[in-house]
């Protein structure tokens, strides 16, 4: 009786051992196959037809049919789009639960993009079985895009001087532009639902703080609807440099902030030099050094 109580013991543990081996394999094969899709997610082309177009405030805001999903991709630039037409783009820039306070409409997800490709721009689309194939025989120059982003309202242009404004503290006093004239100035723009202006929020931490007050000053510009999202942004990103909270889309359309982020560098006296879009590493060496060439100062990384 002994003897089969042992061999029952030495049964159960080769049978447990060989599950959990299963089951091991089984989650190495599944981790392996979820990191290959999330890698040929990462970016994807999308190619359509048109079924919803909305412009508003320089957007194309557009749902394209694939034929398979129905996608919305927003481009910070008007363009002549309508129900029906074929459209491509990228798929690099998903924001997923986004709000558009520009329409006033919420998406599950909705892909930013740079531009809105269609078949009379382009010599090749992409077939339904996702193949491209040629369209054209005879080869078409690329036209060059003459503005890739529309103005803001009463927007201030490279080269033209900031209006005075108040600043609504967000981490610090309300201020307005005139407090911080007698240096350059860079200002970023942000919202906390922007994945963007989270992933480039620590480099410009760093940049503040090894030249506020020195060199140059650096500021922020929440376009948040709510003061409270705007200030659990700055507490969750450690952003100790001076944000301030923009009101009725004022500084928003100054500074012509229809894409964000959006950082801007101005000069000691409120001349606009220059304006940079998307994110950037702002402590780099290679940006420190752009920085000084824009604003005519040698600076040490």
């Amino acid at each position: 009786m002994m003897h089969l109580t042992h061999f029952s013991k030495i049964l159960f543990t080769c049978f447990s051992l060989c599950l959990l081996n299963v089951g091991i394999t089984n989650a190495v094969y599944a981790a392996q196959k979820d990191t290959k899709e999330a890698t040929q997610n990462e970016s994807r082309n999308i190619y359509g037809k048109v079924t919803e177009v909305i412009i508003a405030a320089g957007y194309t805001y557009a749902e394209v049919d694939t034929g398979k999903e129905k996608v919305w991709a927003v481009a910070p630039v008007v363009t002549q789009l309508k129900k029906g037409d074929m459209t491509a783009f990228s798929t690099e820039m998903p924001m997923q639960n986004f709000h558009s306070k520009v329409i006033g409409r919420d998406f599950s997800i909705i892909y930013f993009i740079k531009r809105y490709i269609t078949d009379k721009e382009t010599s090749t689309i992409a077939s339904t079985s996702g193949q491209i194939k040629q369209q054209q025989q005879q080869k078409l120059k690329p036209k060059p895009i003459t503005s890739k982003f529309a103005g803001s309202p009463g927007e201030v242009q490279v080269g033209g001087y900031l209006r005075e404004a108040t600043l609504d503290g967000l981490n610090g006093k309300t201020k307005t532009f005139s407090d911080f004239k007698g240096k350059p100035l860079i200002v970023n723009v942000w919202a906390s639902w922007c994945g963007p202006c989270r992933a480039e929020m620590g480099s410009l931490e760093r940049l503040a703080q090894r030249y506020n007050g020195k060199e140059f000053n650096v500021i922020g510009i929440s376009t948040d609807d709510y003061r409270n999202k705007a200030e659990l942004f700055l507490e969750q990103t450690e952003t100790t440099f001076e944000n301030f909270l923009d009101h009725k889309l004022l500084l928003e359309n100054m500074l012509g902030a229809n894409t964000i982020p959006l950082t801007i560098l101005v000069d000691a006296n409120g001349r606009v030099l220059k304006k940079v879009r998307g994110s950037r590493e702002w402590d780099s060496p290679k940006t420190i050094d752009a920085i000084g060439e824009v604003f005519q100062i040698k600076l040490t990384p």
